[in-house]
């Protein structure tokens, strides 16, 4: 047996899991190229393993691939075929299941492996077409970002099928950007505007906001108006996003509403002050997903109700621990920092010039900010009021008290199998998904 190819002679039932690396341990360089097998015909048993790639998204032409690895997030498993020494086809003789391929016969078999480009190597290929590379290469904050200031070809229509970038009035309603796309080929967007309750366009991100109403749970996020009127609710307020009449395509029910996922969005709060963390992706993002933080907060199991000045408030360790399952959220600050070129904006002014700031391409052009998810908590400013973060006209990420209103921009993750069927991800011609 030459060590190039994985040989499928199985003499008796048996699994074969074959992991990551089992490539390079079978490949012996003179037996290339290994070709795929066809039903029917004559087979070298030499030979008896293919794996192929997907040339380009949306053809049927294949190469083959010759890695020591399996091909990575670019590609997603398609199907495997596999053949007998007659030329008969041995149907679902292969599963493929994290990164590993479950082999199960009692013949001896010859199969070829296929695998398709993804939906983040279909917007990969856009990229290079478009000569373009804010699409990050490594997984930062969980997921490849877009990441950069002007020209990011990350538009997306959500809510109709139509080119949504005709006019602003579709602009306002229909326009998305993709932040980012995880691991497992989730879309995670946001819209491109603020959401608008008729003419009215700033909402509070809690109403209660003093210390002494906010022990406990109560005006944690899963407990906020913003929280409950973005998700359907009324509180403080009719909904302004899921059975918002302003965007039919969100009511439930709707294609549209039930194509979006339900995520676990994390929350908590952080005082911290240090530009370096707070405008620093990978940092404030360990943070956000429970790495060690600090804030001020009244010993309540002490019977302490209020934080009038740091005496009663003491600047404690936290963690955030809670999440909430949820169709949609707000950014947090390590989405604001990870869309600036190299995820590490250092200060105000990058984070006004990154693509994803919410005045970059002149919409939003009141004066109000915008609201994220975390808290900061009582802080040396107010220690009486719970504050929530924004970003501000000049890029700041600041804490702001919970019953001012900001604006709100809507985000929320797509499945891993939506179709992006056509557009190349510029303002004039965006990705249009398929429904």
């Amino acid at each position: 047996m030459k060590e190039k190819y994985v040989k499928c002679l199985i003499v008796i039932v048996v699994v074969i899991i074959i992991g990551g690396l089992f490539i390079y341990q079978g490949i012996n360089k003179e037996n290339k190229p290994l070709p795929e097998v066809k039903l029917k015909e004559i087979v070298n048993k030499n030979k008896s393993f293919a794996i192929m790639i997907q040339e380009k998204s949306e053809t049927d032409k294949y190469q083959e691939y010759d890695s020591n690895t399996w091909p990575g997030d670019d590609y997603v498993f398609k199907e495997a075929k596999c053949i007998d020494n007659n030329g008969d086809e041995i149907k679902e003789a292969v599963t493929y299941e994290n990164d590993k391929i479950t082999l199960t016969t009692n013949k001896t078999v010859y199969c070829t492996v296929y695998f398709d480009k993804s939906l983040i190597g279909k917007l990969r290929e856009d990229e290079e077409l478009a000569n373009k590379d804010n699409l990050s290469k490594d997984l930062q904050g969980g997921m490849y970002r877009y990441q950069g200031t002007d020209d990011v070809h990350n538009w997306i229509c959500f809510g109709t099928t139509n080119n949504c970038g005709t006019n602003d009035d579709n602009i306002d309603k229909y326009m998305y950007r993709i932040i980012g796309v995880t691991k497992e080929g989730q879309l995670y967007l946001i819209k491109e505007t603020f959401l608008k309750e008729g003419d009215t366009v700033e909402f509070q991100w809690n109403s209660k906001y003093n210390v002494s109403d906010c022990l406990g749970e109560a005006c944690e996020w899963p407990n906020s108006d913003i929280y409950k009127r973005l998700n359907g609710e009324e509180s403080n307020g009719n909904p302004i996003f899921i059975n918002n009449a302003e965007y039919e395509y969100m009511v439930e029910g709707n294609e549209w509403y039930k194509l979006i996922e339900e995520h676990n969005w994390m929350y908590g709060d952080t005082n911290v002050t240090n530009w370096s963390i707070i405008y620093n992706g990978s940092k404030i993002y360990a943070i956000e997903t429970g790495n060690t933080t600090t804030r001020y907060w009244p010993d309540e199991e002490q019977g302490q109700t209020t934080c009038s000045d740091d005496s009663l408030c003491a600047e404690k360790e936290y963690t955030w621990t809670k999440s909430v399952p949820a169709k949609i959220g707000l950014m947090y600050m390590h989405d604001v920092d990870y869309a600036y070129t190299g995820g590490n904006p250092e200060n105000p002014t990058n984070v006004k010039n990154s693509w994803i700031y919410f005045q970059k391409d002149r919409y939003n052009t009141s004066s109000i900010y915008e609201w994220l998810l975390p808290r900061t908590g009582p802080n040396t400013e107010s220690f009486s009021v719970v504050s929530a973060r924004h970003v501000n006209l000049y890029g700041t990420i600041n804490p702001n008290v919970m019953r001012y209103e900001n604006g709100a921009r809507p985000v929320f993750y797509l499945p891993s199998n939506v179709k992006i069927p056509s557009g190349t991800g510029t303002k004039t011609d965006p990705y249009i998904l398929e429904i």
